[in-house]
Order: C-alpha cells, then sequence, then structure tokens
C-alpha cells in the first residue's frame, strides 16, 4: 500500500515534470494541449501534441525516475493493459542526467521490452531488471531496464529541457 507521502510526492514531482516538458515541447515548436481527465486515466495520454495544423500525438510524460531506472508497465495495478499498451504515440521520460527529457515511441519500446524481457515473474524489487515483477497483493506486472536499454531503441532522442524565462 502507498502511503500518503508518498502519492503526494509522485503526484508533486509527476506535475514538475509535465511542466517541463510542456515548456520543451513548445520550444520546439510544438502545439501542446493537456489531456482530459479521462483520456490521462483510460488512454494513457498526458498531452496531445501538433505541428501547425497537423495531427495530434498523444504523449505520456514519466516523471520521478531514479537515474538509470526506468519502469515499464505490462498491466496496472488493477491486471488491465499498462502505459505501454496505451494510446500514447511517444514517451517521454524526464531524465536529468540526460538534461531532458528521453523520448521513445511506445510502440518501439513496447517491442523491446516483449522481445528482451524474460518471462518470468519476481517478486523482489531488485531482481526485476528485465525480468516480470509484481507487488505482493497487486495485479500489475512491470519492469525495469536501464537508460543504456532505452538509449538502444532506434526511436530514442532527448528533448532539452526549456531553460530561458
Amino acid at each position: 500500500m502507498i502511503s500518503q507521502a508518498r502519492r503526494k510526492y509522485s503526484s508533486r514531482t509527476g506535475l514538475i515534470a509535465e511542466t517541463r516538458f510542456k515548456r520543451s515541447a513548445e520550444k520546439l515548436g510544438l502545439k501542446v494541449m493537456k489531456s482530459q481527465k479521462n483520456e490521462d486515466i483510460h488512454m494513457h495520454v498526458d498531452y496531445w501534441l501538433s505541428h501547425e495544423g497537423g495531427v495530434n500525438h498523444g504523449v505520456d510524460v514519466k516523471g520521478n525516475n531514479l537515474p538509470d531506472e526506468i519502469w515499464c508497465e505490462f498491466s496496472n495495478v488493477n491486471g488491465e493493459p499498462g502505459w505501454m499498451y496505451g494510446h500514447a504515440k511517444i514517451v517521454a521520460f524526464d531524465m536529468p542526467e540526460e538534461g531532458g527529457f528521453c523520448i521513445v515511441d511506445t510502440k518501439d519500446l513496447r517491442r523491446y521490452c516483449e522481445k528482451h524481457v524474460d518471462d518470468i515473474v519476481v517478486t523482489e524489487k531488485s531482481q526485476a531488471y528485465k525480468k516480470k515483477y509484481q507487488r505482493n497483493g497487486r495485479k500489475d506486472l512491470i519492469t525495469r531496464i536501464n537508460l543504456s536499454d532505452l538509449k538502444a531503441i532506434d526511436s530514442y532522442r532527448v528533448w532539452e529541457y526549456f531553460k530561458e524565462y
């Protein structure tokens, strides 16, 4: 069970990551529109991005990462498809050690995890690297990969933080 303090911390850092992302995307000339609450929850889309007059593409922003530690979700706590199977075209990991957001196409990340993560379920967080990890009493199924794994994905790129005010 997540403590109230941890939930508040995660929410606060998630909002900071989303604000950083919005500014970075706008710096690149993209139009950024916050998703509706139901799109965020059910579609795993935090923002809709588009070029002038272009098609909207969903993005899922992931904050609160530890250095060199990326958690990917096959199934959520309700046992439903996790965010790797949502409607976001890209995933943006807030990675200060890279100076911005590490971006990958969601389908490429999903393919990478499906190919490189062992179909072995572990219950110890320390054993979760490239294995499916399930927390006690939960229906989620997640895995941990490293930044070097993310960089091996062809669609990997970094969007630098917006630093001008």
